[in-house]
């Protein structure tokens, strides 16, 4: 017995002397603590409802994409107002900075705790009559002490009530743009939908006068350089009545000429679908009863109005739907690589400029010819469009397992698209920032964190590939530049393009993307290649990247993205026939994983090889970057396999767990201020890099180092899902959802280097982890593996031309898996499914019909094959497996 004592003693001191001793300088711990309450809410599935401070801060967008920028209030007001062209550069973060002046009004910086204001007069009002008694509120907080908020984009639900002032009417409001993923062109509609809900709660009858109003605003932000005439005109037609508002005659000041198609000139209208409603070109005036026509010079305020009255018996409910809609075609250029004049964008703060540059258009220019042309198109669609968004909201939010928070926050960040990050030209390019007015050019390294737009709307993913990364930013030699044809070569972005290609392959619904584009995605490979320079599969030379610096020596950032871009392009050969690359890039990508082990694994994670005497500033070397596994991160997105062995992607997983995820920020942060601030002390984060086994580098690290960007938040969380570390990938993702409590921060904007910052829209990668979600269009593939609760799971899933539902249920025995088409169509020949264990029995049917298959099990996993299936729009294909 001592003998056995003995030796496990020596053993134990072995074991622990063994493990790497954490630098007093590294203040994340390695046990969270994590109390019992956290575990439990990361499976909590209440719906939420925003109430009292937590509406503070909430600025939903509620326009189209790409079409300008337009927020719905806590309260259900409207705010932002950069629908015009007419955005600001919100800022770099929080600093010393704390407020910069507009043409409008004082603004504040991003990242501070406020509520997104409203320069523009705007609301809406009701006026109930009952027993000979009027009463009259204004619907928002002013008027109503208990508001509550639901939102989940793109349809925000805002609910009236009074503790104090209580009205026999229940009042709701719906706003919503349309939003129908793979529908691009409806989703991009200039337009909101405010929809009212009006019940009598009383036990009589009552009549109601329900009016909005809004300001005319058209070049207002000019309003102390210009002369002008705001006009207002109420129109009625089509069962709508309305007011439309522009500016005539409009000159500087100085005697200048003001170009016809300055940036800020278009119209407004309001709208209420009753062609027997009231509209007032002067709300307010002295008039005293509505005019058809009215105008006032640039600087007075000119206020339109529409409204309808409504009857209410007993009981009774009755929807009233108002329309906003713009026109503002003058989308002005200072791109660089599509600008011949290359105006140099603004800095810091500032109005993005109008003056010097050429005019682009907006997209939406093409389709309609006025605010009055939108109001009519969308009246004329509204019953199909309304239809569509509330399907996909109803098969997002309403039939899925996923818990509700979860599924709300992955969505959160999509709202980007319909901010002024993004940008829709009238030629028919997609280009954005990479947040609002920060840093141009559609980015390839920011966007390539970025996995929504592929998914939800995927002719813009291809859009970005051939008009930009193989269009104009595509170099002679093989190189894409960063942004849009300018700003040289950041191979992790160049990288990026190459696996971008590929997933936008996948989602085509045939081959030919690739075959237009293979020539352009080979030579960028080789490219890539040619940086190599000895073909050990490592890259060793200068690489610029995301963290605006350059990293030096062998690392797995890149490392990482070169060997899955090798995968990728060998996957790509092969459909072209290329088999001599093919076989090329599978040789390279080999050497690359043995070598990048030998060289770079410390037992740990991955390091960074880089002679520090030779270049001291902004590298790694040893610290433990979050990004060090993006590479696989596109791999398992991409169903492209490990590109390091997985025992040691799952051991890297852990460590940046253990050594990069603080529950509290504060001590770490203490130490390390951070360049900018995106989580304050009290918060948890996932850090961009630390040095738990040496002494932290200080300014000689990677830049933004002591920082937590919701991007790789997101990005590494999708990994540990992958990697079936539920728990930690959750709790990431958590954190950042309690940073952007609505107490704090505004709940749909993720800031980086300004607001709505591209990056987060990474968050879509972790939906599709907890699915395990593959899909090859033209392969006619689709498989899914669910991570979560997989003996009774649903979630909602996109293909090619159609998406729907993915369902998976399990007794004993017996295993059910559903794909149920709510929109458009899906072809599939191949499904593959996991399964407890071997199948005795697999059954394919489409609808009613048998569908004969085959299927072979290989760990875990069925694969079966069947003669070619179209499924249409509520058709679904359902496989029952009898087991062993």
């Amino acid at each position: 017995m001592k003998m056995y004592l003995l030796c496990l003693s020596l053993f134990l001191f072995q074991f622990v002397s063994a493990q790497p001793t954490l630098d007093p300088s590294h203040h994340v711990p390695v046990d969270k603590h994590l109390p019992a309450s956290w575990q439990k809410e990361l499976w909590r599935n209440d719906r939420k409802i925003y109430k009292g401070g937590e509406l503070t801060t909430i600025g939903m967008p509620c326009g189209g994409i790409a079409a300008g920028q337009l927020y719905v209030r806590g309260d259900g007001t409207l705010a932002g107002w950069w629908i015009a062209n007419n955005a600001y550069n919100t800022g770099y973060g929080k600093d010393s900075l704390m407020n910069f002046p507009t043409a409008l009004g004082p603004w504040k910086v991003c990242y501070q705790t406020f509520t997104p204001p409203s320069y523009i007069e705007q609301g809406f009002t009701v006026t109930v009559r009952q027993n000979g008694k009027t009463v009259k509120r204004s619907l928002d907080k002013n008027d109503f002490d208990d508001i509550s908020f639901i939102g989940e984009y793109p349809l925000a639900r805002i609910g009236y009530s009074s503790r104090q002032k209580p009205l026999p009417v229940a009042i709701s409001l719906d706003v919503f743009s349309p939003f129908i993923p793979l529908d691009a062109r409806e989703s991009a509609t200039p337009g909101t939908v405010l929809k009212y809900t009006l019940k009598n709660t009383s036990g009589g009858p009552l009549d109601i006068d329900l009016t909005g109003r809004v300001e005319n605003l058209v070049g207002l932000d000019l309003k102390d350089s210009i002369t002008g005439l705001h006009r207002n005109n109420v129109i009625k037609s089509n069962g709508m009545t309305g007011v439309y508002m522009d500016l005539i005659k409009p000159a500087f000041k100085n005697g200048r000429v003001l170009p016809a198609n300055h940036p800020y000139l278009g119209n407004l209208s309001l709208s209420v679908l009753d062609g027997n409603g009231m509209a007032d070109a002067n709300f307010g005036g002295a008039a005293g009863h509505p005019m058809a026509a009215a105008a006032k010079d640039m600087g007075e305020k000119l206020v339109g109005a529409a409204g309808t009255t409504i009857h209410l018996k007993a009981g009774e409910s009755k929807e009233v739907t108002f329309l906003l809609t713009w026109y503002f075609p003058n989308r002005p250029s200072y791109y660089y690589g599509d600008d011949v004049t290359k105006v140099i964008p603004n800095d810091w703060n500032e109005a993005l400029p109008t003056r010097g540059a050429t005019i682009l258009g907006n997209m939406y220019a093409n389709w309609y010819s006025s605010s009055r042309d939108v109001a009519l198109w969308l009246k004329g669609n509204l019953p199909r469009l309304s239809r569509e968004t509330y399907r996909f909201h109803d098969v997002y939010y309403n039939n899925s397992t996923i818990p509700y928070w979860l599924l709300q926050r992955l969505m959160m960040p999509v709202s980007t698209l319909a901010t002024e990050t993004c940008e829709w030209w009238a030629d028919d390019k997609f280009w954005a920032w990479e947040g609002v007015g920060s840093c141009v050019g559609t980015c390839t390294h920011v966007w390539n964190y970025e996995q929504a737009l592929a998914r939800l709307f995927p002719e813009l993913e291809r859009n970005i590939r051939e008009k930009t990364d193989f269009g104009t930013s595509f170099q002679k030699d093989g190189s894409v530049l960063a942004r849009n044809g300018w700003g040289d070569v950041l191979i992790d972005g160049h990288a990026g393009a190459i696996l971008k290609a590929y997933r936008e392959h996948l989602f085509s619904a045939n081959e030919l993307f690739l075959s237009r584009n293979w020539p352009r995605i080979k030579k960028a490979l080789e490219f890539l290649i040619a940086e190599d320079g000895n073909e050990d599969g490592l890259i060793e030379k200068q690489q610029a990247n995301t963290y605006d610096i350059a990293f030096y020596g062998a690392n797995t950032y890149v490392g990482g993205l070169y060997l899955a871009a090798l995968r990728a392009g060998a996957k790509m050969a092969k459909i072209m026939k290329d088999t001599a690359f093919a076989g090329r890039c599978d040789t390279l990508f080999q050497r690359g994983q043995d070598n990048t082990v030998k060289k770079l694994w410390n037992g740990s994670y991955f390091n960074q090889d880089v002679d520090l005497e030779k270049h001291p500033k902004y590298q790694y070397a040893n610290g433990c970057l979050s990004d060090q596994l993006l590479g696989q991160t596109w791999s398992h997105l991409t169903g492209l396999g490990y590109i390091y062995p997985r025992e040691k992607v799952q051991t890297a997983l852990q460590s940046i767990w253990k050594y990069n995820w603080a529950p509290d920020v504060a001590l770490q942060n203490k130490v390390h201020p951070p360049e900018r601030v995106y989580a304050d002390a009290g918060e948890a984060g996932l850090l961009v890099c630390t040095w738990p086994f040496g002494k932290h580098m200080g300014e000689d690290g990677v830049r933004y180092r002591d920082e937590v960007w919701t991007g790789i938040e997101y990005q590494v969380a999708t990994n540990m899902i992958y990697e079936n570390m539920i728990e930690e990938g959750l709790s990431l993702v958590h954190a950042l959802h309690d940073r952007y409590n609505g107490t704090k921060h505004n709940p749909w904007n993720e800031i980086e280097c300004g607001d709505h910052y591209a990056r987060a829209m990474a968050s879509w990668g972790v939906l599709m982890a907890l699915e395990d979600y593959q899909y090859d269009g033209p392969g006619k593939k689709l498989g899914f593996h669910p991570k979560i609760r997989p003996d009774d799971f649903s979630a909602f899933f996109t293909a090619a031309e159609g998406w729907g539902s993915l369902g998976q249920k399990r007794s004993q025995g017996l295993q059910t898996n559903t794909v149920t088409v709510a929109f458009g169509r899906l072809q599939l020949a191949n499904l593959e499914i996991s399964s407890a264990s071997a199948p005795r029995k697999v059954e394919v049917r489409a609808g009613d019909r048998e569908i004969p298959c085959m299927f072979t099990f290989h760990e875990g996993r069925v694969m079966i094959q069947f003669d070619e299936v179209v499924l249409n729009e509520g058709q679904r294909l359902a496989v029952v497996i009898s087991l062993k």
